[in-house]
């Protein structure tokens, strides 16, 4: 290794700067002249000519032992040696001249360097080791605040997920469209924590912005904004690339810098896309009076609560068309009251044959003939074969008198060949207590069903995401926060077992980290299990309840069991982790606000269906008229195991009073 001439001087300065240097060299002087007194005549203190058997100079040869200490202590085994180096050359002169025991006096001089080479030695090496230890705590800390970071970003995430979930089951609680829009701009500006929030809609055909909810902005701002032509500011920009934006600095940027951003004091913009089925339908933007900078999970946050606004403004629209439809039938009808008085739906009459003997104009509509049409028209007609079964089917249970599930639906053909749904009612008319003909009542729910269907696949899409997320959360907490903790104990294990000088309170200092990283590594395996256990990927739905029933039951003090009964089944991957979840929900409730001290799943299996319930001895509650009122009590755990049962096509039922425990049942049909 090469020193250059720089260095060495800034060694020297900072060697002549050190107060320690110049205590050892006092304290060298000292005791030279003490040694010396017999020659120079200069008497620092007195000492007996022998004490406990050593001569005066044999005692002082080891007082140079303290200079050459603190040189080690100061300044390392460098310092050390070279103290020890400047006592011997001290010590020489007497001992080998003026000394009348040279022998002795050498010995002694021997013996004072080795003490003080292997003290150097010694002190050195628990410099090093204290240097390793610092190294080692440094490593040991910086792990630390990388996992506290980790698991930070994942209670972030699920604080994400939470937010999302609250946001989707509160926009599905209502269908319309200024309801929908002003909860949903009163939530944004709660979660993400902004002064204004506007809410655009794209006119397609004038492809213009117009806005349909804001917070925080006079109506004179509002005025001003409201038109903004695609391509045309923050907003115009986002509708046209579908890209979120952010401006951190408004004012810098001459362009955005209008009036509007002057009056109402704007500093920082973030606008993500409005998306539904893959189509810009809007943007949503948000502003601050302060400088921001908006991070990435606040990006990603803002552009899931934007996408499921989307999804809630087109079917709060096509809810408004629908209605619209109907009022327009309505109207209609009325003109030819003169076929079937005050009838909104569709009324035809055939006869047992299946020939159409009267009908109404919304009747028409729907079939797509004209009115002057229908009389004689067979409905073989707009009947497909499954639907020509089916209605003979209900035809003679009618005639045989049996009771028959009503309304039904019933899909028909249209004159034009388009295939519509409609909601029916059939009756049996009489004619001298003799059956003539069937009398049918029907909606065309076509639309709705639609609608039913985008919102099956936004709520899909939802569970979906939810579980996606849950499981890459738990794969990384599982494969790199817990795999790098696991890392970290070992080399803190390896260094307290390896090192035999390492002082005690330290040891005890280090066994103590040991333990508390032990203990986050059994809560971090802990989170990555109740996120996503992987016993219901790899055995399937019984064994990862039984499991679950078994950790309620020692991580609490309810007793939890699992009955089965008849024989089992395997349901898709995606009805598994469905009820999967609301039996985790259930006993989670269970478990925080019951009181309970057992509970009892039971997982029955019929021909129809599987009925799964939850039933425990706690406190219970007085059950609302619905269970809707649930969610608006901000009890949104019921509400999500409702929304979950509906997914895959089941019911879910509570029966609870106060004093008499509470039983969940849902039911899912085969």
């Amino acid at each position: 290794m090469n020193i250059s001439a720089d260095d060495i001087a800034t060694a020297k300065r900072r060697l002549i700067v050190n107060p320690h240097f110049w205590y050892i060299v006092a304290l060298l002087v000292v005791i030279t002249l003490h040694h010396y007194d017999d020659q120079t005549g200069i008497t620092i203190f007195a000492v007996p000519d022998k004490i406990i058997g050593l001569t005066r100079h044999a005692i002082d040869r080891m007082l140079y032992l303290i200079p050459i200490i603190m040189g080690g202590f100061y300044f390392g085994s460098r310092g050390g040696f070279a103290t020890m180096a400047v006592a011997a050359a001290a010590m020489m002169p007497r001992a080998l001249i003026i000394s009348e025991s040279q022998s002795n006096a050498v010995s002694e001089m021997i013996i004072v360097g080795l003490i003080g080479a292997l003290l150097s030695m010694r002190l050195d090496y628990y410099h090093k080791q204290g240097e390793e230890l610092e190294v080692v705590t440094e490593r040991l800390q910086t792990t630390q605040r990388r996992l506290h970071s980790k698991v930070r970003m994942s209670m972030e995430q699920a604080k994400q997920l939470s937010v999302i979930n609250s946001f989707s089951s509160i926009l599905n609680q209502s269908l319309d469209i200024q309801q929908v829009t002003h909860i949903s701009t009163t939530m944004v500006k709660e979660v993400i924590q902004v002064e204004i929030v506007l809410v655009f809609r794209l006119e397609e055909a004038t492809q213009k912005l117009r806005i349909m909810a804001h917070e925080g902005i006079s109506g004179s701002s509002v005025a001003a904004l409201d038109g903004m032509a695609l391509g045309e500011g923050l907003c115009g920009c986002v509708a046209q690339t579908g890209e979120p934006l952010i401006i951190e600095d408004v004012a810098a940027n001459e362009k955005l810098c209008t009036v509007t951003v002057v009056n109402e004091d704007i500093k920082s913009q973030l606008s993500v896309p409005l998306t539904a089925k893959d189509k810009i339908i809007g943007t949503l933007c948000v502003a601050t009076r302060t400088r921001r900078q908006f991070k990435e999970p606040e990006i990603q946050l803002l552009s899931a609560l934007g996408n499921l606004m989307a999804v809630a403004i087109e079917n709060s629209e096509l809810n408004q068309g629908r209605e619209s439809a109907a009022e327009q039938v309505t109207l209609s009808e009325k003109r030819y009251r003169q076929l079937f008085e005050n009838a909104h739906d569709a009324i035809w009459v055939q006869d047992l044959s299946g020939t159409i003997t009267a009908a109404n104009e919304a009747t028409a509509e729907i079939f797509g003939y004209g009115l002057s049409e229908l009389p004689g028209t067979d409905i073989k007609h707009v009947l497909s074969g499954q639907g020509l079964k089916i209605a003979k089917d209900l035809q003679n249970k009618l005639l045989r008198g049996e009771q028959t599930r009503q309304p039904y639906t019933q899909k028909l053909i249209r004159k034009d060949g388009k295939e519509i749904v409609l909601k029916l009612t059939t009756n049996l008319i009489s004619s001298n207590g003799h059956a003539s003909g069937l009398q049918f009542i029907g909606r065309d729910i076509t639309n709705e069903l639609r609608m039913q269907e985008n919102q099956q696949f936004y709520l899909e899409q939802i569970t979906k995401a939810h579980e996606d997320e849950r499981l890459r959360i738990s794969r990384d907490l599982h494969d790199s926060t817990a795999q790098n903790l696991i890392a970290a104990i070992n080399q803190l294990e390896d260094f307290c077992h390896t090192d035999q000088y390492l002082p005690m309170p330290k040891l005890r200092a280090l066994l103590g980290l040991h333990d508390q990283l032990k203990d986050v590594l059994q809560e971090i395996r802990a989170l990555s299990r109740d996120l996503r256990p992987s016993i219901i990927d790899d055995l399937g739905i019984l064994p990862a309840v039984e499991w679950l029933t078994e950790q309620v039951t020692n991580d609490s003090n309810v007793e939890t069991t699992l009955m089965i009964i008849g024989d089992e089944r395997r349901f898709s991957p995606e009805i598994e982790v469905t009820v999967f979840r609301i039996v985790q929900e259930a006993l989670r409730n269970v478990v925080k606000h019951a009181e309970a001290t057992r509970a009892n799943v039971s997982i029955e299996f019929k021909e129809s269906e599987t009925k799964i319930i939850v039933a425990d001895n706690g406190k219970g509650f007085d059950m609302p008229n619905n269970l809707g009122e649930f969610s608006r009590e901000g009890k949104l755990g019921v509400d999500g195991m409702e929304t979950r049962a509906k997914l895959v096509g089941g019911t879910l039922d509570i029966d609870s009073k106060p004093g008499r425990g509470t039983k969940l049942t849902v039911t899912i049909p085969v």
